[in-house]
């Protein structure tokens, strides 16, 4: 029975001096935390930066688009002109 009791308060020993402090570790978790938020942003930036990029050209393709076609169109070869139908409504 004294064996059991002394292995016992050995094992109690050993996980109570394995639980002991340890700010060393929690420093550095908390830098590798900052280092990774830091990493983090840097991507969420860049990201930004490229779908700004990308909605420039887009307005820019939209506005050459839109000036394409605000010139007006000719008209086609087999259309009539107004004072043409005019005369042809007056002539009945």
């Amino acid at each position: 029975m004294k064996k059991l009791g002394f292995l016992l308060v050995g094992a109690a020993a050993l996980a109570l001096g394995a639980c002991g402090s340890k700010d060393s570790d929690t420093l550095n978790e908390s830098e590798a935390q900052n280092i990774e938020a830091n990493s983090l942003n840097d991507l969420a930036a860049n990201a930004a930066n490229a779908e700004l990029e990308a909605l420039g050209n887009q307005q820019q393709q939209l506005d050459a688009e839109n000036n394409a076609t605000a010139v007006a169109p000719e008209p086609p070869e087999n259309a009539t002109s107004p004072s043409e139908v005019e005369d042809d409504v007056q002539g009945m």
